[in-house]
């Protein structure tokens, strides 16, 4: 599912570690697992532009206990009608890995580039 080979630490978080553990590319810090993929708008990977016209590719997931949401939610130029959204950053290291969408449910769009599916 995520394809890159950059090396990193071996920092674990033991607490919920399975072997459909999704991290962070930058700190290793578990951000999700596989089995909380989600559909929106019909898939689950969308690539996505933000105002200032930079290109993304996403992976939804209805949970992610390692992806810290910042700030106000927001409507303005979300990706998913009817859902605000806020910045979310990695839970170790604070590097943005994507965003928290929300209302009546919550998922999050998490950048596909800044997660890795193994630790080495």
């Amino acid at each position: 599912m995520l394809d890159n080979t950059t090396a990193h630490s071996d920092r674990t978080d033991d607490a919920f570690e399975t072997d459909d553990a999704i991290y962070c590319a930058a700190c290793i810090y578990l951000v999700t697992q596989r089995r909380w993929r989600v559909a929106r708008r019909e898939a689950h990977e969308h690539t996505v532009f933000n105002p200032a016209g930079r290109l993304f590719d996403i992976l939804c997931f209805k949970e992610a206990p390692g992806a810290l949401p910042h700030g106000e939610a927001c409507g303005d130029f979300t990706w998913f009608p009817g859902y605000l959204w806020k910045i979310s950053t990695c839970h170790g290291c604070g590097t943005h890995i994507g965003c928290r969408f929300e209302r009546a449910d919550v998922f999050f769009g998490l950048i596909k580039t800044r997660l890795v599916d193994r630790k080495t």
